[in-house]
């Protein structure tokens, strides 16, 4: 492994990142995916930044999906009302996980900055599909202008100029119109939704009035039923005030731009001054000319006529996913899995609820609750005998120590007194309890009499041991039993910061499984490292190897590295090849006193 401790551990901070967001992660396998609940991310254990930043940003924004988004919402057969709605949403959703998460906002930011330095995000052209191109512009224009993610500027610009060369000049002002309402007019994904077939109609009403403006406009030029001949052109433009030369294109402007300037009744050198702008007749028939307000800045520099406007709108609604650039996410998600799909590691599983039997845990609870007090006794009192404060002579101070001034002839000068207080145990403990098939097997004691299974008396100790390390001050338990439903899973018995009379009934468990004592390993290490406390003690209780030797070696390795001290309870095994302190248990009457003995000397070390 290259990276030796587990504070920046691939699987420990994104378990962490979906703790925090509040989401369920799983690290492990090649897949990196999402069903609405959870979030898969490839068992990835390189050091490769551009990897790492890819990873954090797309689970920033799958949490976004899984807290904010509607999974129900149905989007009917159009794939352009689909992209078009997830493009919006996905802008909306960021923006409100920033306000709860506000880093979350540089952590997208940096994911699109790596995506387009790769060339993995790109501007949309003149000759690109129209249903790419309002994709484009809507997804890349909304998150520069909302999300700030200014890398993207010079990317709208562009995708900007293929929209106007596609789309009638009137739908893209619209268009940006409607598109003011991200984030604020946008409270659910139903509102996305809403908007998107806003945009979708408007732009379907632009296109038919720009029908009617082709049929219009030879019908227009028509009307003159004389020939215009040379002699005609030089007085037409001899009338307007021309100056730039004769021209057909102007001609036809001029003449249909004449009832406008007869209604405002403007000098003959200011129309001139407006026929030489061929932008305004163009994109505005004169029966329209108070609808096109923006003329005059020269916003329609880049609109011409569309030859067959009926013709893009139906290519534009009938696209299908391959005509439109792959989602942005769902093409990282494809790109960590191939970075990853070559590990073998298995890392974190799930933490499940475990069936919850709350009579039974009920009786265990009064079984164990004896001896418990017994034993959390007993660690105070050892305890307090390592805190208690003691005094100590200093040559100053403010209590002198009137037995001493006797010695003050004699040179001595230590008269004061001072009180040295040692700090009491400031420690998490994680028990983890090997559940597996072979604990429910029947043994024997010493002298061959049937003692029963190991699983109940493997409970009752692990419960017992809660309870005693809850009563002392400055110790946090937590207790996680493997594996859960799965082997890729855990049961949380004990969460650290739970109380244990609330999670008795978890102390229920039957044996099954096998034993995979590496992902247990890993769920306990990320759960000690959230806590507070500075020491951090991993303790397993298993009466077998585990499945994979070499990777618990290993993470082991990588918990001592990382500050966390590990220790081995083998129950009728030898365990001391896999932990450095660890203790043998070969009679099952021995498993409670051994283990105080073991406890003991843990807390007392800290």
């Amino acid at each position: 492994m290259k990276n030796r401790t587990l504070h920046n551990a691939f699987p420990i901070v994104a378990a962490a990142i979906g703790n925090r967001f509040g989401v369920k992660v799983r690290v492990g396998g090649d897949k990196a995916e999402t069903d609405g609940q959870t979030i898969w991310l490839p068992a990835y254990e390189g050091d490769d930044s551009d990897y790492q930043n890819v990873a954090w940003g797309l689970l920033a924004h799958e949490a976004a999906h899984i807290r904010y988004s509607d999974f129900t919402l149905r989007f009917g057969h159009s794939t352009m009302r689909r992209r078009l709605c997830n493009a919006i949403e996905d802008v909306r959703i960021e923006h409100e996980l920033a306000k709860d998460f506000p880093g979350t906002r540089l952590t997208i930011r940096t994911m699109i900055e790596r995506m387009i330095a790769k060339g993995d995000f790109v501007a949309s052209r003149i000759d690109d599909h129209p249903a790419n191109i309002l994709y484009s512009y809507v997804l890349k224009s909304l998150r520069a202008r909302v999300l700030g993610q200014s890398a993207l500027r010079p990317l709208v610009e562009e995708t900007e100029t293929a929209l106007k060369a596609t789309f009638p000049i009137d739908a893209v002002t619209r268009l940006k119109g409607l598109l003011s309402e991200v984030p604020e007019g946008l409270q659910s994904e139903s509102d996305c939704l809403q908007l998107t077939d806003h945009i979708l109609t408007m732009i379907e009403q632009e296109f038919e009035q720009q029908r009617q403006r082709n049929q219009a406009q030879p019908s227009a030029e028509d009307e003159p039923s004389p020939e215009p001949d040379e002699t005609d052109q030089d007085a037409e433009s001899a009338d307007s005030n021309d100056t730039e030369g004769p021209d057909f294109e102007d001609d036809t402007e001029s003449d249909e731009r004449l009832p406008n300037d007869t209604d405002d009744d403007p000098s003959s050198e200011s129309a001139g001054n407006d026929d030489s702008t061929p932008k305004n007749p163009d994109d505005e028939p004169a029966t329209l000319s108070d609808s096109s307000t923006s003329n005059p800045q020269g916003e329609d520099e880049e609109n011409t006529e569309i030859p067959d406007p009926m013709a893009v709108l139906q290519t534009l609604l009938s696209a299908g996913d391959g005509d439109i650039e792959q989602d942005l996410f769902e093409s990282l998600k494809s790109a960590l899995s191939l970075a990853a799909e070559n590990v073998s590691e298995l890392l974190m599983p799930s933490g499940q609820e475990p069936p919850m039997d709350e009579r039974a845990g009920a009786f265990l609870l009064r079984k164990v609750q004896g001896e418990s007090g017994k034993i959390r006794a007993a660690l105070q009192g050892l305890v307090q005998s390592q805190t208690l404060n003691r005094s100590q002579h200093a040559c100053r101070g403010q209590r002198m120590d009137g037995k001493r001034l006797h010695r003050l002839p004699l040179g001595e000068t230590k008269l004061f007194q001072r009180k040295q207080t040692k700090a009491s145990p400031n420690t998490a403990i994680h028990l983890l309890l090997d559940k597996s098939e072979s604990m429910g097997y029947q043994v024997t004691d010493s002298q061959g009499q049937p003692m029963g299974s190991r699983m109940p008396i493997a409970l009752e100790a692990t419960l017992a041991l809660a309870l005693a390390f809850e009563g002392i001050p400055g110790v946090n338990p937590g207790v996680t039993a493997f594996p859960g439903s799965h082997d890729d899973s855990v049961f949380r018995l004990l969460e650290h910061g739970q109380r244990v009379n609330t999670r008795t009934g978890a102390f229920s468990l039957a044996a099954t499984g096998s034993t995979p004592m590496t992902e247990a390993i890993w769920f306990g290490a990320a759960s000690l490292l959230r806590c507070r406390e500075p020491r951090k003690v991993l303790m397993v209780m298993t009466d077998g190897q585990p499945n994979e030797s070499l990777s618990t070696l290993e993470l082991l390795q990588r918990c001592r590295d990382s500050g966390i001290e590990t220790v081995g309870v083998g129950l009728g095994l030898d365990v001391s090849h896999l932990f450095p302190v660890a203790i043998t248990i070969n009679d099952l009457s021995e498993l409670r006193a051994q283990l105080f003995e073991l406890s003991k000397s843990v807390l007392l070390a800290a």
